[in-house]
């Protein structure tokens, strides 16, 4: 046997033991040979090009076989190609050496969804991979949805609340998209992204990239991993004095993007440039392609945990011509800061995140019933006295052990609020209605009383909120039930960040005149956690106007103090931050409660969707009642239910007061 016949026999048999060994291609040469982007994944389908996104280049050569670098850590932007680099290298590990792999999303379904989208599009798209993976059948267990097999390899495809799935098999290359989104603890057992990385253990030359939009200061995963890395960031030259540098937001230093404002404010998007922080050239966004095309990634702290950790933070300025404009971000900007100003952090929060791919910082934990008692002592209305600027209202309702306190917000224009009323009901919540000195009776009897304003014209409550997560949840559910047609549904709230105000409903079985009623009530889950924030973001507006709380004068101290009662703070669970709205010992919340329950009843009616038009058809309905007459005792059949629409609204008589604690 010849020399170069004994070398292929025994390079032959290793290939056989131990597989053969991968290209030598990096993830780019990959994806500019064998990517082709399809109209579902992309906007500009066809072959993939590096040139169009420059930046991506060293990122996903990080992920290349044989590159030294164990994890990638990219804390982008939206519309950056993030999603793209990360197929890229998972088509590439595919392509060029197989192996174990595992792709984990926040969610089972948002893991199936981007199987179809995502994973689906890159196999079907690509002449080497589709070769590689069969088709998804039915009948075929080795390639489903969450599980697909092909020769040297195996990808599993796994949503991050799913302990099972994320302790299922051993991996190679792990891929964690969105881990802030990413629940803090899974079946008990821990964090997801702990559990996942702990199926690497035995695998030397193992990959892992981590990205992510980040969130919350203090809670995002993304930017603890990014702190930990190299921290890349990317420097364009200017094309007009060769410095170079990042490009920066930058609203409050002499260098970022600025613009010119009109008489209103408003930003006049054709006057748009980018300053150089060097020599203060103007740079217009038509040179952003031949800046991207020159730039380089520095790092601030090189050689990172031995250089196994490679990070690289990108924000929406560096999105390619065509995509996100210097113009939008600047309007979106104007946007936020407008939303702010009402007490509305939400767009700002997602302007932060998704733009500029920064943490955002809480406040929630300002509000001072010192300043809110300054305003209710100035104040132009009174309790039981709805504000002109304001046209409907919800009620809530908070259950305790020895009573029921009932909460009336009356709601106008760009959610801009007042607080109406309060009632206490003393009595022993588990008593059925028609009990003598039940508090449910004393309650229908307060919901039948007209809510007026200072013209004494009839103010509609269109909902009321019950909250049933305290020790009477049957009393509650039977109470809803009784009164389902006057718009009156039980609620239930969720402490979890980034939960919506108002979640779906759920049908609840209940037991009602002695049986089993199945889905006898409907119960919404409330988002307190993001709730909470927005009572708080609105009580720091101090003009009136949308976002503006209305507090009457003669509101009790110890209701604001109740508003206020609360603290954002910073907890640690198993070893992670996360942020809790916490009541200090011996203080009581019912009245910040109601006003997150009566929040939750105006998202259920979609009021902060309304239009002028909306508004302006519940304010002429106030106008257009009949004149208001002087009130006397309500007769039986008198009195319309809560929630009716304005047209059959009618003049409700003044029955007897309900009892009151003040």
């Amino acid at each position: 046997m010849t020399t170069e016949a004994l070398a292929e026999f025994v390079m032959g048999d290793l290939f056989r033991q131990f597989g053969r060994p991968p290209e030598r291609v990096t993830v780019t040469e990959w994806a500019e040979r064998h990517r082709n982007l399809g109209n579902i994944e992309s906007a500009e389908p066809g072959p993939y090009r590096v040139s169009r996104t420059p930046y991506a280049r060293e990122p996903q050569d990080c992920m290349s076989a044989r590159s030294t670098v164990e994890e990638v850590v990219l804390m982008w932007a939206a519309q950056t190609s993030k999603t793209t680099v990360l197929l890229n290298c998972l088509g590439s590990a595919i392509g060029t050496n197989p192996g174990p792999i595992m792709i984990v999303w926040p969610t089972n379904t948002v893991a199936k969804r981007n199987s179809r989208q995502r994973i689906a599009p890159l196999l079907n798209e690509s002449e080497q991979l589709s070769g590689k993976v069969a088709a998804n059948r039915s009948r075929d267990k080795a390639n489903t949805t969450l599980l697909k097999e092909f020769h040297g390899g195996i990808l599993v495809i796994a949503g991050a609340n799913s302990a099972a799935d994320l302790r299922s098999t051993p991996v190679r290359d792990l891929y964690l998209d969105e881990v802030d989104n990413f629940p803090l603890d899974v079946d008990g057992e821990g964090d997801p992204s702990k559990l996942a990385e702990a199926r690497q253990t035995t695998f030397a030359r193992r990959k892992r990239l981590r990205s992510s939009t980040p969130t919350t200061k203090g809670m995002s995963r993304i930017e603890e991993a990014y702190l930990g890395s190299d921290r890349c960031r990317y420097y364009v030259p200017c094309p007009h004095c060769g410095a170079y540098q990042p490009l920066e937001f930058g609203t409050k230093d002499a260098h970022g993007l600025k613009w010119s404002k009109d008489a209103a404010g408003a930003p006049i998007l054709s006057t748009v440039r980018y300053v150089c922080r060097e020599n203060g050239c103007e740079i217009r966004e038509a040179s952003k392609g031949t800046m991207l095309a020159r730039g380089l990634w520095v790092a601030e702290k090189p050689g990172a945990q031995g250089g196994r950790v490679r990070g690289f933070h990108l924000n929406g300025l560096y999105s390619p011509l065509g995509w996100l404009s210097w113009r939008t971000i600047v309007q979106e900007w104007h946007e936020a800061m407008q939303a702010a100003a009402r007490g509305d952090l939400s767009l700002l929060r997602v302007f932060i995140n998704t733009r500029l791919a920064e943490t955002f910082e809480e406040q929630g934990d300002k509000a001072d019933e010192h300043a809110l008692r300054k305003r209710a002592d100035a104040a132009d209305c009174q309790m039981r006295q709805v504000h002109p600027r304001c046209f409907v209202c919800t009620r809530a309702v908070d259950v305790q052990g020895d009573r029921l306190e009932a909460y009336t917000w009356a709601w106008g224009r760009g959610m801009e609020r007042q607080l109406v009323d309060r009632a206490v009901f003393y009595g022993d919540p588990a008593a059925p209605e028609s009990d003598t000195g039940s508090p449910w009776a004393a309650l229908t009897a307060y919901r039948a009383e007209p809510v007026t304003n200072a013209a004494g014209f009839t103010v509609p409550v269109l909902a009321t909120f019950i909250d049933s997560g305290g020790h009477h949840t049957h009393a509650v559910y039977v109470y809803c039930r009784q009164h389902r047609g006057g718009a009156v549904h039980a609620v239930k709230g969720a402490s979890q960040a980034a939960r919506p105000i108002l979640g779906r409903p759920t049908d609840v079985d209940i037991s009602w005149n002695g049986q089993k009623v199945k889905k006898g009530v409907k119960l919404w889950q409330i988002g307190t956690d993001t709730a909470k924030t927005e009572v708080y973001g609105r009580l720091r507006v101090e003009q009136p106007g949308p976002g503006y709380v209305h507090l009457p004068s003669d509101v009790p101290t110890e209701v604001l103090e109740q508003l206020t009662s609360e603290r954002l703070v910073t907890r640690y669970v198993k070893g992670r931050a996360r942020l809790e709205w916490v009541k200090p010992n011996g203080r009581r919340n019912e009245a910040l409660d109601c006003a997150v329950y009566a929040l939750a009843a105006a998202h259920f009616l979609g009021m902060e969707r309304w239009k002028e038009a909306d508004w302006a058809r519940w304010a002429l309905a106030l106008v257009e009642q009949p004149a208001p007459r002087q009130k006397t005792a309500p007769q039986p059949g008198n009195q319309q239910p809560e929630g009716a629409p304005p047209a059959l609204l009618a003049r409700p008589k003044q029955p007897a007061r309900a009892a009151r604690d003040w």
